[in-house]
């Protein structure tokens, strides 16, 4: 006799999970062939086998996994010819993975069935482990490594001609921007995707309708990046900033554009990575993780955190103790902490840094390198590489560096 409780708790489970396990013994007996023919044949070239988007499909679950395993691997002896990439999930994005297939065997969507009986195999030959995407993110081979893909020189010529299309001529300088927003959350989720929207880490993109206006006004051309947005700029801002997302977005020219604008200012977004790809860094503004997570040559300024009852903000070391649980609506309530977005002042100094660190006119003062190594000390033990929070985001909040 099963406890009422335990029906209770587990009502409507049971029933799916034992069609679970059905489905998978039936496809092991199926299979059972085939799975050991490519077993053996595995076991016999000596191939590891990485797994990715487990969880997601979106464009970091895939990168951020697969890029350093590959920019280690490539130095070895072997190289990367006895490495087999499975990817469980649709592809982010189509001309990344195309770029990728030119170094190292994928199996996605498009092969099922191979898919599926390596994936078998995987139980009992070599693996790549898996590694969280943050831990990911803090790989030291992403700031010493070479980039493994790059664009072929007819995607370079197609992606210039577009550039032409839209105004921007040979070696005209331009920036991309894009904000995290619900809707490309709640597409992942309606994909099956096992994600949090977390709404509340959302910045306001009218903070970077402001900074975009302003480097406009600099002579930059502005391009609006960002998939599956269900809004467009009105008529106003049309004439200064070009609406990529909404009007004519493509993978291909996701790549080619966040690889060749002067850098990406970003918003909360996954949107670094095809940068972080290049070694080519980004102004990461309303980060809303304090790890060490920032790519090469970033540029990066932070979510503050108010603490309520307290009536003030959260040192860094406050921040780093309540780990993400302070960006989270599930606990914010029980800390007592909601979140303060960056200003467009703080966004717009961030900026001009990268700017003047691009052009190699940044002048570093002794004091600058002393809230930045505290901010580090503060973060993680192991120290960082080349990215960086902001020079003057990091003097208006020394006193949050304890």
């Amino acid at each position: 006799m099963i406890p009422k409780f335990v029906r209770k708790k587990f009502a409507g489970v049971q029933q799916p999970l034992g069609r679970w396990i059905l489905r998978h013994v039936f496809e092991f007996i199926v299979l059972s062939p085939a799975i050991l023919v490519t077993w053996l044949w595995l076991k016999i070239r000596h191939k590891e086998v990485l797994i990715l988007g487990k969880f997601s499909s979106s464009i970091t679950n895939f990168v951020a996994p697969l890029d350093p395993v590959l920019r280690r691997k490539s130095q070895s002896p072997s190289g990367l010819a006895n490495l087999i990439v499975l990817n469980l999930r649709q592809d982010a994005n189509e001309q990344i993975r195309k770029m990728y297939s030119r170094v190292v065997r994928i199996y996605g969507s498009e092969r099922k069935i191979l898919r599926r009986i390596i994936w078998w195999c995987s139980f009992v030959v070599k693996n790549v482990p898996h590694v969280d995407i943050l831990e990911c993110q803090n790989n030291p081979v992403w700031h010493n490594a070479a980039p493994v893909i790059s664009l072929s020189q007819d995607e370079i010529s197609r992606g210039n001609k577009f550039l032409d299309s839209i105004g921007i001529s040979a070696g005209q300088e331009f920036i991309c921007y894009t904000v995290r927003t619900d809707n490309y959350y709640k597409n992942l989720i309606a994909e099956g995707n096992v994600l949090k929207p977390q709404k509340i880490r959302n910045p306001d993109e009218n903070i970077y309708l402001q900074v975009a206006r302003k480097l406009r006004g600099d002579g930059f051309k502005i391009i609006r990046m960002g998939k599956d947005l269900n809004t467009k700029l009105n008529s106003e801002l049309r004439l200064e900033i070009f609406d990529y997302a909404y009007d004519c977005r493509s993978d291909f020219m996701d790549v080619f554009l966040l690889t060749h604008c002067k850098f990406l200012l970003n918003g909360g977004t996954g949107s670094m990575i095809f940068r972080a790809v290049q070694n080519l860094g980004s102004v990461e503004a309303d980060l809303y993780r304090v790890q060490c997570n920032l790519f090469k040559g970033d540029v990066g300024i932070f979510q503050k955190v108010w603490l309520v009852r307290e009536n003030r903000l959260a040192t860094v070391s406050e921040m780093v103790a309540m780990g993400d649980s302070f960006s989270d609506e599930r606990h914010q309530e029980r800390l007592g902490v909601r979140l303060v977005k960056n200003t467009a002042e703080e966004i717009i100094a961030a900026c001009d840094e990268m700017k003047d660190r691009l052009n190699g006119t940044w002048v570093t003062t002794e004091e600058d390198e002393i809230q930045q190594k505290k901010y580090w000390d503060l973060i993680c033990d192991s120290g960082h590489y080349n990215g960086r929070i902001g020079a003057q985001f990091l003097r208006d909040n020394q006193d949050l560096l304890r």
